[in-house]
């Protein structure tokens, strides 16, 4: 039977401490600040698919990987950044609805 108090249970979170490119702590405060959420939600927003998908890709390396290893880990690596970058232009359609495209500029 679920706690009486379950819904305000928070996940638990590991504290890490990473050196990061002041650009990209701007981006990451700039973000933060505008959609309203900490800098620590934000990246863990932005990383947990990312990673994960990552993951599942390089555990399929072969410790030793032959020449066809590689070029097959290319080809899924192609269809992540396929996914990666649609998924990235789905959130800017939904962000920004009326904002116009390239090819639609012309």
């Amino acid at each position: 039977m679920p706690s009486p108090h379950a819904k305000t249970q928070k996940t638990k979170m590991s504290k890490i401490a990473m050196s990061l490119p002041p650009s990209l702590v701007d981006d990451l405060d700039f973000l933060s600040a505008r959609l309203g959420v900490s800098r620590s939600a934000l990246a863990a927003e932005l990383l947990s698919d990312a990673a994960a998908e990552i993951r599942r890709v390089v555990s399929l390396i072969p410790p030793n990987p032959t020449p066809a290893d590689l070029l097959r880990m290319r080809g899924e690596s192609e269809v992540l950044i396929r996914q990666r970058i649609a998924s990235a232009t789905q959130l800017t359609d939904d962000l920004f609805p009326g904002l116009d495209k390239p090819e639609d500029a012309k």
